[in-house]
C-alpha cells in the first residue's frame, strides 16, 4: 500500500448511467432500470468508507438527448455528498447536460475540461461525434491543445479522461463500429507525457477493461446500468448478464496508480 504522504488524489471513476426520467425504462440486458442503478449507485458512493477527493462521470450520462432527463439526474446526483465531473458522451446532448445539470450556459463547442485537484492535472475532452452515432472523434483543435500540454515541461501527474475508447479493446465488433475514430492519433500526441500520465479513463464499453500500449494504460469502467461482453473474437454485442454494476476507484500517487473496480447489488425498492 503507499503511504499516506505518497497519495496524492483518489476519485471515483463511473461511468454510462444513462438515466431516463421514466422509471419504467430499460433495455434487453437491463436487470433494473437505469434509474434504479444511478440511484444505487449514489447511495453506495456515500457509504464508502473513505473520503474521496471527487467523482469523474465518463458520459452518457442520459439515455438519450431528452432535457428532462438532466433534470432527473440533477435529482440524482444532487443527493452525492462528493463533487462531480461529468463529460459527455455519445447518447448526451452537451448543451442540455452544462445548462441543467451545471446550470451553466455552454461557452464553446467542445465539452473540454481542464482543471488540478491536489496537484495532478485533469483533462477531459470531448469525444462526442460531430455527425456519427456511436463512434467518437478528436478535432484537430483538440489534438493541438492536448500536444502542448503533453509537451509542456510540466512536473504534475496527469489523467485523461474521454468517453470513448481511444484504442482497440481487442473486440472486432466494437472495435470496428464503436471506437474513436482518430484515437491513433489522440495516444500519439499523449506520448510525451507518458512519463507523467497516469492513466487515461474512459466509458462506453459498459464493462472493466484495460488496454496498455506504450507506456500508457486505458481503463473503462463498468455501467450503472447493465454489462455488454467484451469476448476475443466477439461478432456482435452480447449483453453480459451475469455481470453487475460499478465504479473504480482511483488512487494516483507521485510514482504510480492504484485502480480497484467494485461492484454493487441494485434493489429493485430502493425508489424510497
Amino acid at each position: 500500500m503507499p503511504e499516506a504522504n505518497d497519495i496524492l488524489l483518489t476519485f471515483i471513476h463511473i461511468t454510462d448511467t444513462h438515466i431516463s426520467p421514466d422509471p419504467r425504462y430499460n433495455a434487453a440486458g437491463g436487470s433494473h432500470t437505469p434509474l434504479f442503478g444511478a440511484k444505487a449507485l449514489v447511495k453506495r458512493l456515500n457509504a464508502l468508507p473513505f473520503k474521496a477527493d471527487f467523482v469523474l462521470h465518463t458520459g452518457d450520462v442520459c439515455y438519450d438527448p431528452d432535457p428532462t432527463a438532466y433534470a432527473a439526474a440533477r435529482d440524482i446526483f444532487a443527493e452525492l455528498t462528493l463533487p462531480i465531473t461529468y463529460l459527455n458522451g455519445n447518447h448526451d446532448d452537451k448543451v442540455a447536460l452544462q445548462r441543467v445539470l451545471l446550470g451553466r450556459e455552454p461557452q464553446q463547442p467542445r465539452f473540454d475540461q481542464e482543471f488540478e485537484v491536489n496537484g495532478v492535472q485533469i483533462v477531459c475532452l470531448d469525444s462526442q461525434h460531430t455527425s456519427k452515432e456511436v463512434i467518437g472523434e478528436v478535432t484537430a483543435e483538440q489534438l493541438q491543445r492536448l500536444e502542448a500540454i503533453a509537451q509542456a515541461d510540466d512536473p504534475r501527474p496527469l489523467v485523461v479522461a474521454t468517453h470513448h475508447n481511444v484504442l482497440p479493446i481487442g473486440v472486432p465488433w466494437w472495435d470496428e463500429f464503436m471506437a474513436l475514430e482518430n484515437g491513433a492519433d489522440l495516444h500519439r500526441a499523449l506520448l510525451p507525457a507518458r512519463s507523467r500520465l497516469r492513466g487515461v479513463f474512459h466509458g462506453h464499453v459498459h464493462q472493466a477493461t484495460q488496454t496498455y500500449r506504450d507506456g500508457i494504460v486505458y481503463t473503462s469502467g463498468l455501467s450503472s446500468w447493465y454489462q455488454i461482453q467484451t469476448m476475443p473474437g466477439q461478432d456482435r454485442t452480447i449483453e453480459d448478464r451475469t455481470a453487475l454494476p460499478g465504479f473504480n476507484v482511483v488512487t494516483v500517487t507521485r510514482t504510480q496508480t492504484f485502480i480497484r473496480t467494485h461492484t454493487y447489488v441494485v434493489e429493485i425498492d430502493i425508489e424510497g
